[in-house]
């Protein structure tokens, strides 16, 4: 590796395992090259891989680098995946196998739909190492196909799925998640196919849901309302402004016995949309709603005005379900909206509050890598 001189000030969050480098020194490497930073004095402080953007290195190790990166990289790879199927629930097939610097490996993801694999790069750094990492995916044995799921703007400016290796990557996939069945579309569904995060949540939901009136808002597909009716619920409205998305969360019903008639689905504006009655379980998981710095406080009042918006709709000892993956707006700030929100809709408490699951770790330094808020509140 070539040594590449730091500024004092970078060294500390890098020597304390920091997954990102930022641009403020001089980096002339190849973007995806392997890189050793040091400080003045040349000593090693990080290794990683030149990106490009204002991360100027996703730092892989602190210290010296290994003579053979690629061959600890392959043991990281093959020890995430190992470990999720230690890990995994019962009567399930699909989770994130990779999650980024969590794993030791910023900026890829890989994720499992059954016997699908795919990749999705959130860094330029691993561009040039794509075939040796669908060789690695490959060699884990239980994929029949390895797919790279496109559309990451800084990194590939495509959108879709393209097939890296095995069989073509199929239009759509039923998966299975604490035995709950759901269809998956790689090609075109919302991250690499399925909001694996919530899968933790849409279980806990099922568990509350029984003999509830239950309204899901930003439904997409519907995880959270099967799980609702799966769990017993008296009644579901879905509600998205997708219409396809709807219609699989119609067929998502059917997957798993369940008659979408008996139900209420809804294509609608959440921000604009009431319930027609009051409901006994209220689940709210809207998109982020922030981007960047200067859209932090807007975020803030979106969240307060909307659940000032949802809290008179939910039943006296009624539950709201409602959860955030703005990662700019961390739990402290999103519970000041929520609770501001809230503040003047009745009287309520929080009884749960949780956020990653087991399957999308992150770093004990990387607290940019905490994204996901779920929360349950009981309206007194």
């Amino acid at each position: 590796m070539n040594i590449v001189r730091i500024p004092q000030s970078s060294i500390a969050p890098l020597s304390h395992g920091h997954p990102w480098a930022y641009r403020d020194f001089h980096l002339d490497e190849p973007v995806g090259s392997f890189v050793q930073l040091a400080d003045a004095q040349r000593k090693p402080v990080a290794w990683g891989l030149a990106d490009e953007g204002p991360i100027a290195v996703r730092v892989l190790g602190r210290g010296a680098g290994p003579a053979n990166p690629l061959t600890e990289l392959a043991d990281r790879l093959r020890r995430a995946d190992a470990f999720r199927f230690r890990t995994a629930p019962p009567q399930t097939d699909c989770w994130r196998c990779v999650h980024a610097a969590g794993d030791g490996l910023p900026g890829l993801v890989v994720d499992r739909y059954g016997d699908l694999a795919v990749i999705r790069l959130y860094s330029k750094a691993w561009e040039s190492h794509l075939e040796w990492l669908t060789r690695q995916v490959a060699s884990w044995g239980w994929a029949s196909t390895v797919a790279r799921r496109l559309g990451v703007g800084r990194v590939d400016g495509g959108e879709g799925l393209e097939t890296l290796w095995g069989e073509p990557a199929p239009d759509h996939v039923i998966v299975n998640e604490h035995g709950m069945r759901l269809l998956v579309r790689p090609h075109v569904g919302q991250k690499t196919g399925l909001f694996l995060d919530q899968r933790t949540h849409r279980a806990l939901v099922g568990g509350w849901s029984a003999g509830r009136r239950v309204a899901n808002l930003f439904a997409y597909n519907g995880g959270f309302s099967v799980a609702a009716a799966l769990g017993g619920a008296a009644h579901v409205t879905t509600v998205d402004l997708a219409a396809d998305a709807i219609e699989d969360a119609k067929e998502n019903f059917r997957l798993n016995g369940l008659d979408p008639d008996e139900h209420a689905f809804e294509v609608a504006d959440v921000f604009a949309w009431r319930a027609r009655q009051p409901v006994d379980l209220l689940i709210v998981d809207p998109p982020s709603l922030t981007h960047g710095k200067s859209s932090d406080g807007a975020a803030e009042s979106a969240y307060r005005k909307l659940h000032a918006r949802l809290g008179p709709m939910v039943v006296r000892d009624g539950l709201l379900a409602t959860a955030s993956c703005t990662a700019r707006l961390d739990l402290q700030k999103w519970k000041r909206a929520v609770a501001a929100g809230l503040q003047n809709t009745g009287d309520w408490s929080w009884h749960w509050v949780s956020g990653e699951p087991l399957d999308h770790p992150a770093s004990l330094v990387h607290v940019e890598a905490h994204y996901l808020k779920f929360a349950l509140l009981r309206r007194r």
